[in-house]
């Protein structure tokens, strides 16, 4: 289907992004390349900012702004096309540069991403945004791209929304890519300037989830197009990408960045077979609890994987079913981490914080349920964000934890995100949340007996006045003496941003 386009008149599309890698956008630009277009990229990494993940430092963040260094690129590249995948947080920077795209070039421009997905309605009616794209976005942009080479309108194109004489026009969603192998390989070029791959390549070997979770954009995908919406890449196509990127870039590590990495095991076990003898690097992976037995673990551990990252969320089963639709039981949760500690396999676990209903007892549960767990690499706290159209909304609602007010500020996409918790309203959530996340941070470090002594005395409640350098300190103690290869992928990559940052003449002040 990616041919069809050959011989028309070749546009230039470039992408903008704030924030790390994004491999939608390499998959974009792939298609638009294989049809005869160019591409380019206009990108913010966004270190230090709210976008930054590991490190948001607000005294850096307006030095190391890129908005002026963005707006220059999108302008050099001269681009028939500007498009933009939006998170809702980003939605609002996007639509600041969008409007000042089309005010000094005069560009089309495309909005799609998870918040476009979600709000389209309201996407559509901000006066920078000519074309909106609704789900996955491969085929709506290249029949978008051709229609605007050929001087036409898109009346019709599946997956399109758009402005017509002031009246929005809906186009119906087509059916999601059946086979993911008919993609051409991402894009990897478009931000080989900003990632060392060496240090770490990322691939996506599935798309979609075959869980629901509430508070999940993973679920409104299987709502909008079905069951169907899981669909897995063959062993051939990800054995065939892996080994011509590391011919290309001699990566040294893997990041299988699949919603669950582990969902099939005779096809892992098919592609581990492979992996562990043309690509034998060190790998990690996100998974679920109710897959990893004990041979799924030991078959991964012996292919290389050096770290898996469960997403618990909470240890409160009832929180877990009722408020985020998950299903998995505690019992599930420490056999999947018994065989991880069997296998000397490092884990990860993921809390979201601050949860409806949730009381200072269940903060206390993980620091009682992790304690005897040898493997645990780090617990990590992110913020519950309520983006639009999600169930945990209402639930919150529901609890007054937020109003309709806010659920239209969402919209319009005023929402924190995973890493910053500017929903909590009351102050003694917001106490609570700081004193168990700065634990959490440095709890694998904590040896048992001062682990108990906390608890026993309820010493987690002064916590938060812990000051954030020796949070980061302990933490970075913590990833060197369990050899946590992601810690110097980090390392590099931040050196590699401030070199660049350091040589570049377009800073914002």
């Amino acid at each position: 289907m990616w041919y069809k386009y050959l011989g028309q008149i070749k546009m230039k599309i470039t992408f903008v992004h704030l924030g790390r890698e994004q491999l939608g956008i390499e998959y974009l630009s792939s298609v638009l390349k294989k049809a005869g277009h160019d591409t380019f990229l206009a990108h913010d990494p966004g270190i230090f900012t709210r976008e930054d993940n590991v490190f948001h430092i607000p005294s850096l963040e307006k030095f190391f702004d890129r908005k002026k260094s963005v707006l220059a690129a999108i302008e050099k590249s001269n681009p028939d096309v500007v498009a933009f995948s939006v998170y809702s947080s980003t939605y609002k920077w996007a639509s600041d540069i969008a409007g000042t795209v089309r005010k000094k070039i005069g560009a089309k421009t495309v909005f799609g991403g998870s918040h476009a997905t979600l709000m389209p309605e309201v996407v559509i009616r901000d006066d920078a945004v000519d074309y909106v794209i609704v789900g996955e976005g491969e085929g709506a942009l290249l029949d978008l791209t051709e229609a605007l080479s050929s001087r036409k309108e898109a009346y019709d194109i599946p997956n399109i929304w758009y402005k017509k004489n002031g009246v929005v026009i809906q186009n119906p969603v087509r059916p999601p890519i059946d086979d993911l192998d008919s993609l051409p390989m991402p894009d990897k070029g478009l931000f080989e300037n900003d990632v060392n791959y060496r240090d770490d390549y990322t691939i996506m070997t599935s798309r979609g989830c075959k869980f629901r979770c509430n508070y999940c954009c993973e679920s409104f995908m299987q709502l909008l197009y079905g069951k169907n919406y899981f669909r897995r890449r063959g062993v051939s196509s990800v054995m065939h990408e892996l080994i011509e990127m590391k011919r290309k870039y001699g990566f040294k590590r893997v990041m299988f960045f699949d919603s669950v990495f582990f969902t099939d095991k005779k096809w892992l076990r098919e592609l581990l077979k492979e992996y562990k003898r043309d690509i034998s690097v060190p790998f990690r992976c996100v998974g679920h609890v109710t897959f990893a037995d004990d041979d799924i673990i030991q078959l991964m551990k012996d292919s290389g994987c050096y770290d898996v990252d469960f997403g618990v969320q909470t240890f409160n089963e009832n929180i877990r079913k009722t408020v985020l639709n998950r299903f998995e039981t505690n019992e599930q949760i420490e056999k999947a981490f018994s065989a991880c500690d069997r296998a000397h396999l490092m884990y990860e676990v993921d809390l979201l914080m601050p949860l409806p209903s949730i009381r200072e007892d269940d903060y206390v549960l993980p620091l009682k349920f992790l304690d005897s767990y040898r493997y645990l690499n780090r617990i990590k706290c992110f913020n519950l964000c309520y983006y639009p159209k999600l169930p945990i909304a209402l639930k919150a609602k529901e609890m007054g934890m937020i109003t309709d007010s806010d659920i239209k500020g969402f919209e319009r996409g005023e929402v924190g995100d995973y890493y910053h918790d500017d929903s909590i309203k009351h102050t003694a959530d917001k106490m609570m949340k700081d004193n168990f996340e700065k634990l959490y941070k440095i709890y694998p470090l904590i040896p048992g007996l001062l682990r108990r002594y906390i608890i026993r005395e309820k010493l987690y409640r002064y916590f938060r006045f812990l000051p954030k350098p020796l949070i980061i300190f302990a933490q970075s103690i913590n990833c060197i003496l369990k050899n946590d290869l992601r810690f110097y992928t980090y390392i590099n990559y931040y050196l590699l941003q401030l070199r660049k940052m350091c040589r570049s003449k377009t800073w914002s002040g």
